[in-house]
């Protein structure tokens, strides 16, 4: 009987510690499941740095994971925690995402409103410029590139309405660039007359 109950007792202590070995599987899905969510929100885009962050914590995890796997008694403690980090992260990522969307949505829309009105100003510039000899292909040449842009920023407000905040604001930035250069360079044929 003795041995009975110490075979029972071996049993049952075994059992005990092989399933509290067992991996968090469960948590691991939810981990990802809450990373896939945030990215499906958009994270990749605008928020890819914290993202990449709440990645990095999932492989770290899974690698807790993995670690313990090859151990004999497993402690799975630090994972668990570990990965409801994640999730938390994850979900503060997600509720973050619309103020980072919409501060990139106000950033292209300012940009696009300023860009408008440099345009103008540039072809005023461009209408004032000396014209004399040697200096009409240029002008020709600054009026392409002027216009260029022009056609280029229509682009920002098809981005804008595809939801494109991103594609919005980079092509704001290079239609500025460019209208930019060409104001330099008229001012800079301005500057060379004057003197």
């Amino acid at each position: 009987m003795k041995n009975l109950t110490k075979s029972l007792i071996l049993v049952l202590t075994l059992a005990v510690v092989l399933v509290g070995c067992k991996q968090p599987t469960a948590l691991v899905d939810s981990a990802k499941a809450a990373i896939d969510d945030v990215i499906k929100a958009g994270a990749d885009k605008y928020a890819p740095v914290e993202l990449a962050a709440v990645q990095d914590s999932l492989t770290k995890a899974m690698d807790e994971i993995a670690g313990q796997d090859k151990k004999f008694f497993k402690k799975f403690g630090p994972a668990k925690e570990m990965l409801d980090k994640i999730k938390v992260d994850a979900e503060a990522l997600k509720a973050a995402l619309p103020a980072k969307i919409d501060a990139v949505k106000t950033e292209a829309v300012a940009m696009q409103a300023s860009l408008g009105t440099m345009i103008v100003e540039v072809k005023d510039m461009l209408k004032k410029a000396p014209k004399g000899k040697g200096t009409a292909k240029d002008l020709e040449a600054l009026a392409g590139d002027l216009a260029g842009a022009e056609t280029e920023a229509a682009g920002i407000q098809t981005a804008l309405d595809a939801q494109d905040y991103i594609g919005a604001l980079n092509t704001a930035k290079a239609v500025t660039a460019k209208v930019t250069s060409v104001k330099e360079q008229i001012q800079a044929a301005i500057d060379k007359v004057k003197k």
